[in-house]
């Protein structure tokens, strides 16, 4: 095997292992983005955290400190990696995808926006979902990009084969 072959997208699947980083990639960057968002509306770390564990069970996860933080911090990471192991996936199927990183990072990131905005988060917040806020909706789509694009460049990194 040529090393041009070892390190082509079509050389292997995605591995558990590099899914998980891929996951761990993209949720990095929207914990980043949720974290700032959540320190400009006055929220602390835990806080925003705990509003994730809220899906999970209710308004007392903010009564349950740092246990309910982590537990909102785990589901945003188990999500991530969901969403590294769809586009592994998608890229197992249809290796081409990752002949334009750029590209498909960035159709991937406003398809995880759609489904966040549109299904997940509605699904949790009704009453505020879906809705459209001029810039801050724009950072959301770009910090959604990001998560895409952090996704597909890891699971797109192919080491050489030793030959």
């Amino acid at each position: 095997m040529t090393a041009a072959a070892a390190t082509s997208p079509a050389a292997g699947r995605a591995t558990p292992t590099r899914i998980a980083l891929a996951g761990l990639a993209g949720g990095v960057v929207d914990l980043a983005y949720a974290s700032v968002v959540g320190a400009a509306a006055g929220r602390s770390f835990q806080q925003v955290w705990q509003g994730v564990a809220g899906g999970w069970i209710g308004p007392q996860a903010r009564e349950l400190g740092w246990a309910s933080a982590g537990l909102g911090l785990a589901t945003h990471f188990g999500v991530a990696a969901v969403m590294a192991a769809a586009f592994a996936l998608a890229g197992g199927r249809a290796p081409s995808i990752y002949r334009r990183p750029w590209t498909s990072g960035v159709l991937y990131g406003l398809a995880l926006y759609a489904v966040m905005y549109r299904i997940v988060l509605p699904l949790r917040w009704p009453e505020a979902f879906p809705r459209w806020d001029g810039a801050r909706s724009i950072a959301d789509v770009l910090a959604h990009v990001g998560v895409g694009l952090a996704i597909v460049f890891v699971l797109r990194h192919r080491r050489p084969m030793a030959g």
